[in-house]
């Protein structure tokens, strides 16, 4: 029954295997996103504008966290897919077990690099004297937590591979339930510092990470967690790695240019406010930033989401040789995405402060700047934002298919070649040329990138449409000549 379910990835309809694989895969990863912004909303109203500040600048760190994470999860989940769909069940667990080995070691790791090297980091971030000790206090508890961070993502891509995304969607709800919950008892009940919002993100996710412990250990599932595959196994680490190796680059150059974005927002805030005659107006700057990061992160999260739900049918179809589905698959996915962002630019362009209004405490110094800076930020850095869903789509799609060079030129291409150039320069010509804030030049780097990767997306899939075209064909033509299937 557990192996149909499995089989099914290659029969039913696509639009209902999409809808039934997505949708969870969407609440879990918007489920996802609301630890940051539950966090984000009980430091603003308690701790102010420095509070906000001081976790974004942390944005970095835990970017680079997930992108290790990322790397092991969807390399892992690529091979678990297609194995599935090649029926080699026992080489399916040995990938788990040792993607579970890694995802331990990984958080051993940053556990020990966040203790030696975390206040030079967060210096070097852009972290300045009142925005220091906050960040160092909420970073020192989180990277304790590393282990159950990279768990609660790799595992429910384990489920999701198997076709059970719907456990994987309760499995992040506890996890955002007990966020909720502790933050209100640490940050509210009892008035702890910024470490209370950390502490209240690390238990939700340990506690969710052993329920669904006892999920897999009980037998429910068609694959098994066997502790004698608990083992690193180097070629098939390897191939995990190199299957992995799009969104680690992805999110490593993430991390670099959220880096250089921190500081271009200190300097040019710094900046704005000596001309101003506004105090700290850098570290307002940062916060607007981490508030639109955050809520942006929703829509970025549910693209991805969908991307979740599209990779097991992907994998599984591209293992069975059933290349027209696969190019449907795909076709379906942009649309939905594009229709989805469209939606999204019109309610963040009506109504910003609506929805940027819980993270700001009103009695608290400095709110109201970073509320206004974050609704003409809003405006600018999202309006490409359809292009940039169907890049991420692209990026996505070309992980799952097993071509990991193309996504990883997506990815350079938007992040290297378009933003870096663009974040150091326009802030100056903005000031110079433009007679404006530099911040402004910073805002606009955004959706100039997102229409230039979006070009070359489009390049990609028309190549690759044609590709699968090509490779159906050939799948067909054997079958046309075979007398057992002409009759």
């Amino acid at each position: 029954m557990l192996e149909s379910k499995s089989r099914q990835l290659g029969e039913r309809s696509i639009i209902l295997l999409l809808a039934e694989f997505s949708i969870p895969s969407i609440a879990a990863t918007l489920v996802t996103a609301s630890h940051g912004i539950i966090n984000r909303i009980f430091v603003g109203q308690v701790l102010g504008t420095e509070g906000i500040a001081a976790v974004t600048i942390t944005i970095p760190i835990f970017t680079l966290m997930l992108a290790f994470g990322m790397t092991i999860g969807i390399g892992s989940n690529t091979l678990l897919s297609i194995r599935l769909g090649e029926r080699r069940h026992d080489e399916a667990e040995r990938i788990i077990g040792q993607a579970i080995t890694l995802f331990f070691l990984l958080g051993v790791a940053f556990m020990v690099f966040g203790f030696l090297t975390g206040e030079s980091i967060l210096r070097l971030f852009g972290a300045d004297d009142n925005v220091l000790p906050y960040a160092k206090e909420y970073l020192s508890v989180m990277v304790c937590g590393a282990f159950f961070h990279e768990m609660s993502f790799g595992v429910n891509g384990f489920l999701r591979s198997e076709g059970k995304p719907r456990i994987a969607m309760i499995t992040i709800l506890i996890a955002a339930v007990l966020n909720i919950f502790f933050d209100w008892l640490f940050l509210i009940q009892f008035g702890t510092g910024i470490w209370g919002a950390a502490y209240a993100t690390i238990l939700a996710q340990f506690f969710s990470t052993c329920w669904v412990m006892l999920h897999y250990f009980s037998g429910n599932t068609l694959l098994r967690w066997r502790l004698k595959y608990f083992r690193i196994n180097f070629v098939r680490a390897k191939e995990v790695f190199i299957l992995g190796l799009p969104p680690l680059i992805m999110q490593v150059v993430a991390c670099a240019l959220q880096a250089l974005q921190m500081n271009q927002l200190m300097f040019y805030g710094n900046r704005y406010g000596e001309v101003h005659g506004i105090e700290g107006y850098g570290h307002i700057a940062v916060g607007a930033f981490g508030i639109l990061f955050i809520v942006s992160m929703c829509f970025y999260l549910t693209v991805i989401g969908l991307n979740q739900g599209v990779q097991p049918i992907v994998g599984y179809n591209i293992g069975a040789k059933k290349f027209d589905r696969v190019s449907s698959t795909l076709k379906l996915a942009i649309w939905c995405v594009v229709v989805f962002t469209l939606v999204c630019v019109v309610l963040m362009f009506c109504f910003p402060r609506v929805i940027f209004s819980p993270f700001v405490n009103p009695e608290k110094s400095g709110s109201d700047l970073m509320i206004s800076l974050a609704v003409h930020a809003t405006r600018i850095m999202l309006s490409m934002l359809p292009f940039a869903g169907v890049v991420i789509v692209m990026t996505g799609y070309f992980q799952s298919n097993g071509q990991p060079k193309a996504a990883i030129w997506l990815t350079l291409i938007r992040q290297v070649v378009l933003f870096i150039p663009l974040i150091i320069i326009l802030p100056r010509v903005f000031e110079v040329c433009v007679r404006g804030s530099g911040l402004d030049g910073i805002w606009f780097s955004l959706p100039i990138c997102d229409f230039g990767s979006f070009l070359f997306a489009m390049f990609l899939l028309r190549r690759e449409l044609k590709r699968l075209k090509t490779l159906g064909q050939k799948e067909e033509q054997p079958k046309k000549n075979d007398p057992k299937e002409q009759k």
